[in-house]
């Protein structure tokens, strides 16, 4: 599972802290459309999903009235987290970093 927590949430915005985002920017040897995060389809009513990988985090704009949100990133998390060319990702970056914790 990757976890994240949400940082702030107004209607048509909400801002996460992926923990593996920031992971993401040091390692090497990951897929583009994974460290650029083009893989996630956005249904309709997701305007834009936005990495800050040196902060962790992730921005989600949205259109209120079409979408519930919270219910779009368990869903993409559930399927993230699921799909095994991620999984082996989190599993190296996880082993790689676990003795630098200093970069986190």
């Amino acid at each position: 599972m990757i976890a994240y927590d949400i940082v702030h949430h107004i209607a048509g915005r909400i801002r996460l802290k992926v923990p593996l985002i920031r992971k993401l920017v040091f390692a090497k040897n990951i897929p583009d459309h994974i460290k650029d995060l083009s893989f996630i389809s956005l249904p309709s009513g997701i305007k834009d999903i936005r990495a800050n990988p040196f902060a962790g985090s992730l921005v989600i704009t949205y259109e209120p009235d079409e979408i519930d949100v919270l219910e779009f990133i368990k869903v993409t998390f559930d399927s993230i987290s699921s799909n095994a060319e991620i999984q082996k990702i989190i599993r190296e970056l996880n082993q790689n970093y676990s003795r630098a914790p200093y970069f986190f």
